[in-house]
């Protein structure tokens, strides 16, 4: 039976949203100090163990002194008219040795502030989370990184809140530099970093300082993309290392294909776990919940309105949800109010958040692209039954020309295909399996001998 490394019993937090006062922290020690030049790693190393900061195998509980949200930020205090907000309520989930967990959710679903409370950054207002194992953190562009101190400090820094040695970090120090590729700026201060340099040296620390659980939160978007294919083959290979990874981000196919099992909050609470199929469906169903199957746009820009956009069966009954086997009809009514030259409709179909088609009006033109002239035009997408795999799908739709975009609009439809006619347990295109279409074409099997 595998291990847990982590528990979360019950966690909540509460903000509140009224005055502020500065307090007191080690975060402010270190920022005095290296102002006034009396810093280096061994100072800085000590002072965090006088600290006591970050000792593996801990447990966050709500009966904690608070701590600021972020390093350098001031403490809230409550007042008689300041207004509560629970950024987490009454979350409760283990996570096993080894474990690669994707938590999602929408924006403000209380994501981050989970991470920041396994991370040790912010304390509960009620519940645990027991911690077991030294936990590395990569959240948001420069937690954890005193701007006043370089490059060079801010490692022994990190590596001190884990709580190594110094003599354990200078063994690794160089490994970090060469992964960061920022070695000729490691003796500047880090608040002259760009973005992308913050993230180099913060996934590089958090990476190679190897703890036992590792916590990122949607760093990976910000940097080059040679990068983030390093960023990625790193946290691959800690995966097989044995590590524990938490991962949050909004890309899906990043998740997918780095987690074995996820998460989903929506407004502060824990609303499904379990496989990355299943909650990454359920997740896509809680952003398509209400959608209807005529939606009434009207919007126009540059010569050009959408006045609607229509999801159908090939009856023509306007539906949003279909059978395995259903053609499902997509269509749109612009308006073109100035001649138009190469305009085009085009329509993106999601499923599960992963981009799967991306197709053009036009696609079928075998001349040059056409002029459009004023009036109203109705372009309508066929997709066959049978090519759709069970589970829901979102619909962009762009107007505009090769050089100009128009219109856009993102999750302007959705509908879903259930698995009604047909029982797919021991079929390729199960819902649950590897894929998102069904493959159009055919086999053929031979006995040969």
């Amino acid at each position: 039976m595998s291990k847990v490394a982590i528990t979360v019993e019950n966690l909540s937090k509460r903000y509140v949203l009224g005055e502020v006062k500065s307090v007191s922290t080690l975060w402010d020690i270190l920022g005095t100090s290296a102002r006034n030049k009396e810093l280096d790693e061994r100072a800085i190393v000590e002072v965090v163990e006088a600290a006591k900061v970050g000792a593996p195998g801990s447990v966050v509980k709500s009966d904690q002194p608070p701590a600021p949200d972020t390093p350098n930020c001031a403490a809230k205090s409550e007042t008689d008219s300041a207004e509560e907000l629970w950024a987490l309520k009454d979350v409760t989930f283990e996570i096993t040795q080894g474990q690669i967990l994707g938590i999602i959710g929408r924006n403000g679903a209380g994501k981050s502030t989970l991470l920041k409370i396994l991370s040790r950054i912010t304390d509960p207002t009620e519940g645990r989370a027991i911690i077991r194992g030294r936990v590395g953190s990569l959240l948001e562009v420069g937690t954890g990184f005193h701007p006043e101190l370089t490059g060079k400090e801010n490692i022994f820094l990190n590596g001190a809140i884990l709580g190594m040695t110094r003599s354990e970090i200078e063994r690794r120090y160089d490994d970090i530099v060469e992964f960061s590729e920022i070695g000729r700026f490691i003796q500047t201060p880090v608040k002259r970093y760009s973005s992308g340099m913050f993230t180099r040296l913060a996934f590089s620390v958090a990476a190679n300082l190897e703890p036992e659980i590792l916590i990122i939160d949607e760093v990976l978007a910000v940097g080059d993309a040679s990068f983030q294919k390093k960023c990625l083959a790193k946290i691959h290979k800690l995966m097989r290392g044995g590590r524990t990874v938490l991962f949050v981000s909004h890309s899906m196919s990043s998740v997918a294909e780095l987690c074995n099992s996820a998460i989903l909050l929506h407004k502060g609470r824990l609303v499904r776990s379990g496989s990355m199929t299943d909650v990454i469906g359920a997740y896509s169903e809680l952003l398509n919940k209400g959608k209807a199957s005529v939606v009434q746009v009207n919007k126009a820009s540059k010569g050009v309105e959408l006045k609607t956009v229509c999801v159908s069966n090939d009856t023509g009954k306007s539906t949003t949800v279909f059978d395995l086997h259903d053609e499902v009809v997509i269509s749109i009514v612009y308006e073109v109010l100035e001649p138009l030259d190469s305009l085009q409709a085009c329509l993106t179909i999601s499923r599960n958040m992963i981009e799967l088609v991306n197709t053009f009006d036009t696609d079928g033109e075998t001349e040059r692209l056409p002029l459009r002239q004023p009036g109203t035009y109705k372009s309508e997408l066929r997709i066959p039954g049978k090519f759709l795999k069970a589970g829901s799908y979102s619909v962009r739709v762009s107007l505009g020309t090769i050089i100009d975009n128009m219109i856009d609009i993102e999750g302007a439809m959705a509908f879903t295909v259930e698995e009604m006619s047909e029982d797919t347990k021991d079929r390729g295109y199960r819902n649950d399996r590897l894929g998102h279409v069904i493959c159009p074409g055919s086999w053929r099997v031979d006995l040969l001998s």
